[in-house]
């Protein structure tokens, strides 16, 4: 933090005139609006005045105002919360003190009954080039040209990673300077990713001292009172839901999984409302090839699929992907069947360059182009279409579900194999492992495991009756007609024999090759797939010894 006895204001710092103004739901949206606003700390209060844009009588509502410390400034943030609103209706507003006003910009509540609305999804917008001073700018185009395209849209909802250290408030400066000019009018409905949680304790010149908090203390200091105060104790404002017209938002942060997937499920079984939409930044089936979901679905299961998510937008992976509809971590057809992960792209030029479509995925697309990507989302009754949108204009993906017929376009039908099939984090490597099906014998399930390691980078040698195999940082050797293995941390116990398949592979029990070697296993039974994980992203490949 800043030594306050010495402290000169930094670039782009606070002043008595209100900036980073900023709308958002916090309550009934057809009722109340909540306007955002910063000053520097000589300015001791504000309020919000309004009035309805085809005229009629001002109201002066005072603000909340609290003081930020950051690590490079001291603000305060006032919060003007317009409750008693009529639905429906366009509203004119300014926001400051007596002295330091702030232009006049407008807002429309929810109108009554609505059924048919738009709303555009962005994520992973942020941007530490050039660091001293991040520049926005991708972000900003990419709204820019959504309102172009569809001025209809009513708000903008984000999957995460608002900022790229968000510990650091110069990105918070530098991202509102991209905002400028947008979320004045159409409120900004953000969720928090790992970038948001973290910082440096010393961010200029370089960046040094890189952490994680278990709160993302700045954004919660930032928008305590700007998003609804009904999320879990401790954690609220990181997650809140709230609602817009038939749709029900479920807004969670990646803290503390635990307390948030007992309150999803119990937020989303309050609501009656005809759809259920999410946003989480960690996407639960990941595109990376070392992508892991272990500190998420575990915790996260209950409220999404129980508590009936129709679907649940990401990011962190900057890539466009969704899932079938999924549910136990078993793929189906029908949106009633799951809920879709919806991976969103990035809005912010940020390329990744490792990601791969998963058996999951009936539909993936790699955005290593240097280009933003946004989707709009048109709810239409019974009918929600996503239309994912990309800087050049090209269409890269559009997704139609349809409640009333219980389908969705393009058709997908989920893939049920012949035979039980293996796949490692998602993929499966045909060509390594052809033929080559899981068994059953004497009740147990059995798979040609070496073979499978060995085609993600494993080492694995072969006998005549036996295989060694090290993957993972561990080394286990199974012999044909012996139910122990010889393992680098002693010998196992096998639930069953290993024996030598027709195809020259042998095949160990599937349960004991996931235990010893620290990995976890489903089977998908209706799609006849069983797929391991290792919970790191950590990789297994080999590599030549230096001597």
């Amino acid at each position: 933090m800043i030594d306050s006895s010495n402290f000169v204001k930094p670039h782009l710092g606070s002043t008595p005139q209100p900036d980073h103004i900023m709308l958002s739901i916090c309550g009934d949206a057809k009722t109340s609006m909540c306007v955002t606003w910063r000053t520097s700390t000589d300015v001791k209060s504000g309020y919000l005045e309004y009035y309805p844009e085809g005229g009629g009588e001002k109201v002066r509502v005072e603000a909340i105002t609290k003081e930020f410390k950051s690590d490079i400034d001291i603000s305060n943030i006032h919060w003007g919360i317009a409750t008693g609103l009529k639905p429906g209706t366009r509203y004119r507003y300014t926001c400051g003190d007596e002295t330091h006003r702030s232009e006049e910009y407008s807002f429309e509540t929810e109108p009554e009954n609505l059924n048919k609305f738009k709303f555009v999804i962005i994520t992973d917008q942020q941007n530490g080039s050039p660091h001293h001073d991040p520049s926005y700018a991708p972000m900003r185009a990419a709204l820019l040209d959504a309102f172009e395209k569809h001025p209809d849209i009513r708000f903008i909802f984000t999957a995460g990673d608002n900022t790229n250290d968000g510990q650091n408030e110069l990105q918070w400066n530098t991202m509102f300077r991209g905002l400028k000019g947008i979320v004045e009018s159409y409120p900004y409905m953000m969720c928090t990713g790992n970038h948001d949680n973290r910082g440096f304790k010393q961010y200029l010149p370089e960046p040094v001292g890189k952490f994680y908090l278990m709160h993302a203390d700045f954004f919660d200091a930032q928008f305590e009172y700007s998003y609804p105060k009904n999320g879990p104790e401790e954690f609220e404002t990181e997650n809140y839901s709230f609602d817009y017209g038939n749709v029900h938002f479920a807004v969670f942060g990646i803290n503390r999984q635990d307390l948030v997937g007992e309150w999803l499920y119990d937020d989303l079984q309050k609501s009656d409302k005809t759809w259920k939409i999410g946003a989480y930044h960690f996407p639960i089936y990941p595109v990376m090839p070392e992508g892991v979901n272990d500190d998420s679905y575990p915790w996260l299961q209950k409220g999404i699929e129980e508590g009936r998510l129709d679907i649940l937008f990401a990011g962190h992976e900057h890539s466009l992907a969704r899932t079938y509809p999924m549910k136990d971590e078993q793929m189906y057809d029908r949106p009633s069947e799951g809920t879709i992960h919806y991976i969103a792209g990035n809005a912010g030029r940020n390329i990744f360059c490792t990601n791969a479509r998963k058996i999951w995925h009936p539909y993936f697309y790699p955005q290593e182009e240097s280009i933003y990507c946004y989707i709009i989302a048109e709810v239409d009754h019974n009918v929600l279409t996503l239309t994912a949108y990309l800087e050049d204009g090209r269409i890269a993906d559009v997704l139609v579900i349809d409640k009333g017929k219980d389908l969705m376009l393009p058709y997908a039908p989920a893939p049920i194999f012949k035979r039980t099939k293996m796949s490692f984090k998602g993929l499966i490597p045909d060509l390594a492992i052809r033929d080559l099906y899981v068994e059953e014998k004497d009740g147990k399930l059995y798979c040609a495991f070496g073979a499978l390691m060995q085609s993600i980078g494993g080492e694995v040698v072969r006998t005549k009756d036996s295989v060694k195999i090290s993957v993972y940082r561990q080394t286990a050797t199974f012999t044909v007609g012996s139910d122990t293995a010889v393992c680098a941390d002693g010998d196992r116990k096998l639930s069953g024999v290993p024996y030598m398949h027709e195809k020259g592979q042998i095949y160990v029990p599937v349960a004991d090759a996931a235990e010893i070697f620290g990995m976890v296993w489903q089977h998908a039974k209706r799609n006849n797939l069983i797929n391991f994980d290792y919970q790191s992203e950590r990789r297994p490949m080999t590599k030549h010894p230096e001597e």
